[in-house]
């Protein structure tokens, strides 16, 4: 078995422990499980979804004209017939709702538990474990990492700020929706599809190659965009006290 294989087996392994233990407590101390995951479903929760899948959509969206003007990508016609973007778009929601369940819902909680409440501390930490569970896909790199690492730091950052696992999901599906079905980029190594195929020029560190964008400067860069518009979004749209529900872990919140 692969090294990359092994470390997202631990990484994965870990959350389920952490987050078994967190959800053992939180029913110890009568707390609903839909809060202490941050599935609570209600208005806010649909504002979230949407505004999040809005920001990371408008991000890749400027990550494809960045690196056509720099050079770095061309456009290219569709290699067969892409599947249905209904059922490319449901697909990624699938996978994108168990990779935040996971994640964030169960590891970060777990942490927070672990580390009484070091809120920025558990999302340095499971970001790490985020950008690790891709080292054992194709292409993967030290930048790679560092690019999902970052990423793990905004869902996280959403999960923590807006007591809610709908934020995350609506930033981490629009991402990977955008960037793959919709303009035919890979998703973290993988050949998601597309309305066209992107053709990369190169260089590698600049465009993130055939990894895609989260391994190269220009979606490193605007992974910091995302990170400013989601914090501009929860302290606008969760300044009102009736605006969020419980937190997701018995501890402090970044502020």
């Amino acid at each position: 078995m692969k090294p990359g294989m092994l470390v997202e087996i631990a990484m994965v392994a870990a959350a389920f422990g952490l987050g078994i233990w967190a959800v053992l407590r939180a029913r110890a101390d009568g707390r609903s499980l839909l809060d202490m995951l941050g599935l609570r479903w209600n208005g806010q929760a649909l504002a979230d979804l949407s505004m999040g899948a809005a920001i990371t959509a408008v991000a890749m969206g400027g990550i494809f004209l960045v690196e056509a003007a720099l050079g770095g990508i061309t456009r290219g016609a569709a290699t067969g017939t892409p599947p249905p973007l209904a059922l490319s778009a449901l697909a990624k929601l699938a996978a994108t709702f168990k990779e935040e369940l996971i994640m964030r819902g169960l590891l970060l909680s777990g942490l927070l538990l672990a580390l009484r409440g070091r809120a920025w501390l558990a999302i340095g930490l499971s970001a790490v474990a985020f950008g690790l569970i891709h080292l054992s896909n194709p292409g993967a790199s030290a930048l790679s990492v560092v690019g999902n690492a970052l990423g793990g730091v905004i869902y996280g950052t959403a999960f923590l700020m807006a007591r809610s696992l709908w934020l995350p999901i609506g930033l981490h599906f629009a991402w990977n929706f955008t960037q793959g079905p919709l303009l035919g980029f890979p998703v973290s190594g993988m050949d998601a599809g597309g309305l066209q195929r992107v053709v990369d020029v190169g260089p590698a560190w600049l465009t993130g190659g055939a990894y895609g964008p989260e391994a190269g400067a220009v979606g490193i860069a605007f992974r910091f965009v995302v990170l400013a518009l989601l914090v501009a979004w929860v302290r606008w749209s969760h300044r009102s006290p009736t605006a969020t529900a419980p937190a997701p872990a018995a501890a402090s919140t970044p502020n």
